[in-house]
């Protein structure tokens, strides 16, 4: 990792969103990777205390992340403002008035929500519409009066979504899909795939875009046409949850094989089933697909700059959130006064 431009990532995000928790206490993961940085900016900005839940994980060890986290707390000074907390049972998650949604928190079930204090905030760090259900229980937030908001991904400080086409090119490009003048399929639905396409395209690549809102029937017609000569599949489909590859529904590995051995299969998101697609000799890429509604690599595969823009902008929706709680507000009224005042805020749709 390039550690001196990723301080000047953060310092230019915290400038740009004009973050300030000197009068919080924020709870987050302490996580690998990029996500390592998230409780570091909250310190840097200034923060009353930062906790930070983490665990063991295909990622890395729970002790690992412990250390490579607090080297860099030391590093820029930070280390006595953050703790990092190894059970969600912990007491001290009580105390937080910002409570992100990152992986480590999850779930924000009844049961942890019952935890947080009356007047603690939820920023999403991610936009509404990516809401899943099983990872926070907005009906019990609401019940307990405690607000969220989304994070508008396509402001034109962040836009986040663009960063998409670059993680499908960087994928391909690491398994030998030189990408220019390389037949690729993207196969897809919405902004994500749109832009994938579209950088793909940028790229010099002859891209074929076949819209997964189709029925299966149609993509395999269609598919069948093109894949003779493909290069690489590309999947990507955050929105849908029907198979878009495997045995039962959809198109099948075993037609994609017949038609093109030499084919290499890109996932982003969209419900595939690798292990029939390896059983048919087929190449796959990352060697982890995610279920349906996560990614197998998000945008911080590409550099660390979407993430730190991305969770600076959070916390910022968590700060202003917990100024109007402060203040005396309720929830729903924190929520419309958020919105009303912060462009990088995002409500639910028919609920604000």
């Amino acid at each position: 990792m390039n550690i001196p431009r990723i301080e000047k990532l953060i310092q230019t995000a915290i400038a740009t969103f004009e973050l300030d928790l000197s009068e919080f206490t924020v709870l987050t993961e302490a996580a690998t990777g990029y996500y390592m940085f998230t409780p570091i900016v909250a310190g840097i900005a200034g923060a009353k205390q930062v906790f930070a839940l983490t665990r063991d994980s295909r990622y890395g060890k729970a002790a690992e992340v412990y250390e490579n986290t607090m080297k860099i707390a030391r590093m820029w000074k930070v280390d006595e403002k953050i703790e990092i907390l190894f059970d969600r049972n912990d007491k001290r998650i009580s105390k937080a008035d910002i409570v992100t949604n990152l992986g480590f928190v999850r779930p924000l079930d009844a049961d942890f929500l019952r935890k947080l204090k009356k007047t603690a905030v939820i920023p999403l760090m991610w936009e509404t519409w990516e809401y899943r259900n099983e990872d926070l229980d907005l009906k019990e937030c609401r019940s307990l009066g405690v607000p969220v908001l989304g994070t508008n991904e396509h402001h034109d400080d962040l836009k986040i979504f663009e960063y998409i086409g670059h993680v499908a090119l960087k994928l391909l490009l690491e398994v030998g899909i030189e990408v220019f003048r390389s037949k690729i399929v993207v196969l897809g639905q919405g902004e994500f795939a749109e832009n994938t396409a579209k950088t793909l395209t940028v790229a010099e690549a002859q891209v074929i875009f076949l819209h997964t809102s189709n029925s299966p029937q149609t993509i395999s017609v269609e598919l069948l046409e093109f894949v003779k000569h493909a290069d690489a599949l590309v999947i990507v489909d955050p929105h849908s949850r029907k198979q878009l590859i495997g045995s039962e529904e959809g198109i099948t590995a075993e037609s994609l094989a017949s038609l093109n051995r030499g084919l290499t299969v890109i996932h982003i998101c969209g419900r595939t089933e690798i292990s029939t697609l390896r059983e048919q000799g087929i190449q796959c890429w990352p060697q982890y697909f995610a279920a349906p509604g996560y990614m197998s690599v998000g945008t911080d595969y590409v550099g660390p700059k979407p993430l730190i823009k991305l969770h600076t902008a959070g916390l910022k929706v968590g700060e202003c959130l917990a100024h109007a709680r402060k203040s005396g507000l309720n929830a729903f009224d924190s929520e419309l006064k958020v919105l009303k005042e912060l462009e990088i805020a995002q409500g639910f749709e028919g609920y604000h």
